[in-house]
């Protein structure tokens, strides 16, 4: 009997979809984060207040541990004095070499998860700029009434994102739009050219500064 194989779902596929939602990609995530979080027993809330007095003493532990290990575990002198636990100090170094990679890497995938994070809103953003200055036009037109409210409450947005921001170092005059930027949506600052390609960043502080000027 020949088994017809079944078809590959198509990325815009109800499945698909359901299964690359926000919500279906946050579930998931929360169940591992409670997953690693039970998986370390006597795990310690990161303490910033802490840290420097721990890192301070911990340096010490790749070089002074092993020697300590090896003469209480072999001279019965060093052991009655029951100074150090060995158990303890095994399981330290038994962390340091097989978990604290896995935290490093768990470390760099949350911060690319926080960078891709930005980087689609930040994506966003720039639409969002590009369409209030958009509406700002409009709103000056017979009928453009109806988008008033919009312009406001864009503006009140980008005034307290500007007060948040720290300023800015000072910009060259703005260039004259050349020949052939015609439209409310030209440009106001023609941007130096370097080597390095205009990213996302770059597009959101131009359109941040063409709408605030």
């Amino acid at each position: 009997m020949t088994v017809t194989p079944s078809p590959t779902p198509s990325p815009d596929s109800p499945a698909v979809l359901a299964a690359t939602t926000a919500d279906a990609i946050a579930a998931q995530l929360r169940t591992i984060a409670s997953t690693l979080q039970s998986a370390v027993p006597g795990l310690l809330k990161f303490d910033a207040r802490q840290v420097r007095r721990i890192v301070a003493s911990a340096k010490f532990g790749s070089e002074s541990l092993v020697p300590t290990i090896n003469v209480v575990s072999s001279v019965p002198k060093a052991k009655d004095r029951d100074m150090f636990d060995v158990h303890a100090g095994q399981l330290a170094l038994q962390y340091r070499d097989q978990v604290l990679p896995l935290a490093k890497q768990i470390g760099e995938f949350a911060a690319d998860l926080e960078f891709t994070i930005d980087n689609m809103l930040a994506a966003a953003a720039v639409q969002a700029l590009q369409t209030y200055r958009w509406a700002q036009h409009v709103v000056r037109q017979p009928d453009g009434a109806e988008l008033q409210s919009y312009v406001d409450q864009m503006s009140s947005a980008v005034k307290k994102t500007m007060n948040h921001r720290k300023p800015a170092a000072s910009a060259p005059a703005p260039t004259p739009t050349p020949a052939g930027a015609h439209g409310f949506l030209a440009p106001n600052i023609i941007p130096v050219k370097s080597n390095e390609p205009e990213d996302v960043a770059d597009r959101f502080e131009q359109a941040l500064r063409d709408v605030t000027e």
